[in-house]
């Protein structure tokens, strides 16, 4: 059996224009006909949460504007709202912060290390698992 190590975590959820001039709320606001999205590549961990999402609120992505549209980085994602091209889109609270965008949080998603419990002691490993305490890494 492995050591499992927290490495870090991150929220994801739905990026807005700045001001939610759409007054976005749930998912389920995304199929109003005057909203736009883009979207991530379908197998992406973000594209996953959002299907499942707009599969509990009844939603099918034919039904939303702009479903199909795939954008490959978070970044890009995010610029695509602070152009205009889009209303909203699946995304991680980073990059709603970076570009200055609003954000609905969905869920957080934890990322964890395995690591052999053989090498677990060995001096590399533990300099950087150490190292994910420093403030400056965090």
């Amino acid at each position: 059996m492995p050591a499992i190590v927290n490495f870090c975590r991150r929220e994801q959820g739905i990026l807005l224009q700045q001001g939610n001039p759409q007054g976005i709320s749930h998912v389920a606001d995304l199929s109003q006909p005057e909203v736009r999205i883009v979207n991530r590549p379908k197998g992406t961990g973000t594209r996953l949460l959002f299907d499942r999402e707009l599969e509990k609120s009844e939603l099918r992505g034919s039904t939303i504007e702009g479903y199909d549209v795939e954008i490959a980085k978070h970044l890009d994602v995010g610029i695509e709202i602070l152009s205009g091209r889009a209303h909203a889109a699946p995304g991680i609270r980073p990059v709603a912060a970076l570009l200055g965008l609003d954000f609905i949080p969905i869920r957080w998603e934890r990322y964890d290390l395995l690591v052999r419990k053989e090498k677990f002691f060995d001096k590399g490993i533990q300099l950087f698992l150490g190292m994910l305490h420093e403030p400056t890494f965090l």
